[in-house]
């Protein structure tokens, strides 16, 4: 079965179009009926929000989650978001439900947190419940019931999604501006020490250790503490496992040589910490930034206006030297390069020397408002180059070769070390 359920086919064999959506449901004729029952989904929004569901215009999917558009009786519009795959479906292969539940107790909780930032513009989150593993689901039966998936119920924020293609230049640049302005906002917010107290060591990336022996402070020794952590949990011992359960690696002599140069090299690579920048402060990072995770509006001179930040649930708290600016438009994403100067990454293949102008000149409007708007962020990039290279190398690294990877990430810090003056 997988780790989740694939768009539904109409009688005829067309996929779902999306639509009526609650008139199907009325007259017998969901699309989704082998999978599972939308009237349960109806019915456990009108339970815990005290309202009735007139009409569903409106349902799509993403990788993850269906979002549907629900129109009510009493209140303003919902969206709401409902996993793909059920943990209770025969061979589910997804994340375990222990798993799911702390990724929705985070989100729910960034949610609630940041219904007080209006700037950082976080949709409203309403409803919220993590997935249920049951002991008594029979192991050959697709569930109708809806326990083993995760659910997030919203308002509706005005506006609509994806609309970059369609804007003007000038419209571009100001939604620009507004996407610098939420990302500052999200820079320069310090989020509460419950909060990154219980929150930080779960939402630290693969491969995490087990613990931290140290307790969360926005200093320079606690992220040394968190590197070492981390790099001891990746690379073990020789012969141990190393990746993914899948890659079948084992820790060889290079891996296990380059762990202790990365070790010896933390202190060489972390840049003290200056009052001025406060290098080491804890920051929340949405993770998926851009322009697919927001809601745009047309204002009435035509302006387009940003009213929403959703899907944080790839957010995590990290230290505001490793804060990601960068921004997901169509087709590339605005970024700034080491030295903190705006560029543009993901360019398509059929990229013209006009694209590249244009690219060019959104990264520095889009950069120019971010570092106007949170004064440090620009020194926070600037100071963080091999603290960075580092944690994103780590980060980014998929269980391949681990022997070349890490051999080669060794070698690199054992040169990066000696040019500082370390060994």
């Amino acid at each position: 079965m997988g780790w989740r359920v694939e768009w539904p086919l109409m009688p005829d064999g067309t996929p779902y179009d999306g639509k009526n959506l609650f008139h199907l449901v009325q007259a017998d004729k969901s699309p989704f009926d082998r999978e599972w029952d939308v009237r349960l989904l109806i019915r456990e929004i009108e339970e815990k929000l005290h309202t009735t569901v007139t009409d569903i215009p409106a349902i799509d999917k993403g990788s993850n989650s269906y979002g549907f558009f629900l129109q009510t009786s009493d209140r303003s519009d919902l969206v709401a978001r409902l996993a793909r795959g059920d943990v209770n479906m025969p061979d589910f292969d997804g994340f375990p439900a222990d798993v799911q539940a702390a990724e929705v107790r985070f989100e729910g909780a960034v949610y609630n947190l940041l219904q007080s930032e209006p700037d950082i513009r976080a949709s409203r989150l309403l409803y919220f419940r993590a997935p249920v593993q049951q002991a008594d689901s029979k192991p050959n039966t697709v569930p109708l019931d809806l326990r083993g998936r995760r659910l997030f119920v919203f308002e509706k924020s005005e506006g609509v999604k994806n609309v970059w293609k369609e804007l003007t230049p000038s419209h571009k640049l100001l939604l620009l501006d507004q996407l610098a302005t939420s990302r500052a906002a999200l820079f320069r917010y310090n989020p509460p020490r419950d909060f990154t107290d219980k929150f930080l060591h779960e939402r630290l990336f693969e491969f995490r250790p087990d613990s931290l022996s140290m307790p969360v402070a926005p200093t320079r020794e606690f992220w040394s503490h968190v590197l070492e952590a981390k790099i001891k949990a990746t690379i073990r011992n020789e012969g141990d496992m190393i990746g993914w359960e899948g890659d079948d690696g084992i820790v060889g002599p290079r891996a296990l040589a380059a762990k202790e140069s990365l070790l010896r090299a933390i202190p060489y690579l972390l840049p003290p910490d200056t009052p001025e920048a406060s290098l080491y402060r804890l920051v929340l990072e949405h993770g998926d930034f851009g322009i697919r995770n927001t809601t745009i509006t047309t204002q009435e001179n035509g302006e387009p206006l940003l009213t929403s930040l959703f899907d944080w649930e790839t957010a995590c708290i990290w230290p505001a030297l490793l804060s990601d600016p960068l921004v997901a438009v169509s087709p590339v994403d605005l970024i700034v390069d080491e030295d903190a100067r705006p560029s543009a990454t993901r360019l398509p293949k059929d990229t013209t020397p006009a694209d590249l102008e244009t690219y060019a000149a959104w990264a520095s409007h889009y950069i120019t408002k971010l570092y106007h708007e949170a004064p440090g962020y620009e020194a926070a990039i600037r100071a963080r180059k091999d603290f960075r290279y580092l944690w994103y190398a780590l980060r980014d690294w998929r269980g391949d070769d681990p022997e070349e990877f890490f051999g080669a990430l060794g070698e690199w810090a054992e040169r990066r070390t000696r040019e500082i003056g370390g060994f």
